[in-house]
């Protein structure tokens, strides 16, 4: 059965130029061609393409301004007296320096436009990106089915930086606070499994279901290797971190034994690395494919983070051999070693390339196995979601 649903996100479907942007455009875009009539309503907390949106959506696509409110800013301590507090209060509770209230980043003023659109559409479905913005659906009565699209788990989120020695970046909260923002839902979408269980055990009433991001498929039909290495990344910090340490600890060795050998780096990330020899930078690009039509490698070398790494599921679309670590793994593990390669040090990731490089038939095995794992993962992907919005509205 066909159904009205109303997306409310403080991120933009254009351009796909981050794995969030890319996840929200391809979810919502298959939703539409499900049969489903997709309202798209951007929040604007980041900016976007808006003609592009427009163009994508037609009729159906609103933006309304985003006031940042005062409580989604924090303010570090300046006194000695607040900072020996803070650090107490660091070791009992979670850092208050990096930790948000589940609404310090909603924009109330945003409710009254929301609620003039949802009057014009009167939607079956309201699906909300991200927990942060859960608040939206207290606008909608008990007859709509509210979804929170989570992206991501987010409590403690900031240590994942510290334990790597970086800067805390973006959102983190508590439990207690994820949970409260997830209870306003009835259905939760999960990007992976891992992060299902952790919202299975602490939610109840809610159907929690494993939805990853869905890809583009392109078969891989070439038997010549141009020796080339591909990375796919916007300016991120964990991108840049993981870029960075190939580049440095790793390339060098491949460069050894492949002297003709080129890195490609594709999106925002480009403008975080140092130009040096053998590296082409494309910067951003509009079609992906071209980035990966150059390709005989894709590598993905995350040490660390959350959820699932878009890139990667991606780029087994292109069908395209992939060498991560375990953790860029995460949510694809049962494909390990079979449409993609681990490699978790330096010695592991030049080891990886170098059998990939040398084995033709390696090469053509790891191409199709990605491509029949991304064509298996849609297909999952796609029922799952069909089934929730199905059964919730029984």
């Amino acid at each position: 059965m066909s159904k009205k649903i109303l997306v409310i996100s403080p991120i933009p479907s254009h351009p796909q130029n981050a794995g969030n942007r890319a996840r929200v455009y391809s979810l919502f875009l298959n939703l539409k061609e499900m049969g489903h009539d997709v309202y798209f309503l951007h929040i604007q907390k980041e900016t976007g393409d808006e003609e592009s949106m427009q163009s994508s959506w037609g009729n159906n696509f609103y933006s309304i301004p985003y006031q940042k409110p005062k409580t989604a800013k924090k303010q570090y301590p300046k006194r000695l007296s607040q900072k020996i507090i803070r650090k107490i209060q660091s070791f009992i509770f979670s850092d208050p320096l990096f930790t948000y209230s589940i609404d310090d980043w909603y924009d109330d003023s945003v409710n009254e436009k929301i609620i003039n659109i949802s009057n014009q559409i009167s939607p079956h479905v309201v699906i909300v990106e991200y927990v942060f913005f859960s608040k939206a659906l207290e606008l909608f009565d008990k007859n709509i089915i509210k979804i929170i699209d989570t992206h991501d788990k987010f409590t403690d989120r900031y240590k994942l930086y510290q334990k790597k020695g970086k800067n805390p970046r973006w959102y983190s909260t508590t439990s207690k606070q994820e949970i409260k923002g997830l209870s306003r839902a009835d259905v939760i979408l999960s990007i992976q499994q891992k992060e299902t269980n952790w919202f299975s055990k602490r939610l109840k009433k809610q159907q929690i279901v494993t939805v990853g991001h869905l890809v583009k498929l392109h078969s891989n039909n070439s038997n010549e290797l141009k020796n080339t290495i591909l990375f796919v990344g916007s300016k991120n910090p964990i991108n840049v971190d993981g870029i960075n340490y190939f580049i440095k600890q790793v390339f060098p060795d491949l460069k050894s034994k492949f002297k003709n050998l080129k890195l490609i780096l594709a999106g925002d990330v480009c403008e975080e690395v140092e130009d040096f020899k053998d590296c082409i930078k494309l910067g951003r690009v509009e079609n992906l494919k071209d980035a990966y039509q150059l390709a005989d490698i894709v590598i993905s070398p995350v040490l660390f983070g959350t959820g699932l790494k878009i890139k990667n599921i991606e780029a087994l679309g292109y069908s395209k051999p992939l060498v991560t670590t375990s953790v860029g793994a995460e949510g694809m593990e049962e494909a390990a070693n079979k449409a993609f390669l681990i490699a978790n040090s330096p010695l592991e990731f030049v080891d990886a390339i170098t059998k990939i490089f040398s084995d033709i038939e390696l090469y053509k095995n790891l191409s199709q196995n990605a491509y029949n794992f991304a064509k298996k993962w849609n297909k999952s992907c796609l029922k799952i979601l069909g089934d929730a919005l199905n059964k919730t509205s029984q």
